[in-house]
């Protein structure tokens, strides 16, 4: 563990403070109602739990739900595992949340029958202090929005692209930045992480970063309206976002045109 970073190793030590909790019994003894404060979060996480249908009914906007008949019990449980693992950061929280979910989900008592809860709250944890050890967050935007401009500079400084499609370039640039400046003003955190991946269309690399296809061209792809007709229909098929792409790719296209 001398590797982990410190909010790696605070969240192992509230896991296992939690586990502790659970196994002595102090967990459930301290469950007497759900207080609002733990009420709100869980609300907030989009989360319910029921002891009958009939409540289920009173929750409509919850995504997950869980029966038993300790709710108490299992609501304190989820608000201090959320609150333990929240070090960690938003991103691997939702990575967790299905996964937490569906075990939790083993010990629902919606038939009346016994509850197994503990042992599956004790499987909860075990799972998620092997996915703290293991955790590799996703780049965040800057260290996403860093690689693309030096892979752009790169393709565009030295790679024997002619002047007019280094000025296209740009141009396309300063229009791409107008394209997803309102998409960045959305973002609540400008360090939120933005996972991308490297996919080819037509023989042009590119990257796919929140939900869209960014194109590095490089020297020697000839970009006309053909294959920019080829790509817009490929990534529409994959529901891949094209805009951005098209800014760039017509830019190029036409400056290519007028100096043919």
């Amino acid at each position: 563990m001398a590797n982990l970073s410190r909010a790696a190793q605070q969240t192992i030590d509230n896991l296992l403070n939690l586990g502790k909790a659970v196994q002595n019994g102090s967990l459930l003894a301290g469950a007497k109602a759900i207080k609002p404060d733990k009420a709100k979060a869980l609300k907030m996480l989009k989360i319910a739990v029921v002891r009958n249908e009939s409540e289920e009914a009173s929750n409509p906007d919850a995504v997950h739900v869980l029966y038993s008949r300790r709710p108490e019990f299992v609501a304190g449980f989820l608000y201090a595992f959320f609150d333990g693992i929240s070090p960690m950061g938003p991103e691997f929280m939702s990575q967790v949340m299905d996964s937490t979910m569906c075990l939790l989900k083993k010990a629902g008592t919606a038939k009346g029958e016994a509850a197994s809860e503990e042992k599956i709250m004790g499987e909860v944890i075990a799972q998620s202090l092997g996915l703290v050890k293991n955790w590799k967050p996703a780049p965040s935007q800057k260290e996403v929005e860093e690689k693309q401009k030096s892979l752009l500079d790169e393709t565009v400084g030295g790679s024997g692209f002619s002047d007019h499609i280094r000025r296209a370039l740009n141009k396309s640039a300063r229009e791409l930045e107008k394209l997803t400046e309102g998409m960045l003003k959305d973002l609540e955190k400008p360090e939120q992480a933005v996972a991308s991946v490297e996919m080819m269309v037509e023989g042009v690399p590119g990257e796919v970063i929140a939900g869209n296809w960014i194109p590095l061209p490089v020297a020697g792809v000839r970009i006309n309206s053909a294959r920019i007709n080829r790509i817009v229909t490929k990534l529409s098929r994959r529901g891949i976002g094209c805009a951005k792409a098209l800014v760039i790719l017509n830019a190029i296209n036409a400056a290519s045109n007028k100096n043919a």
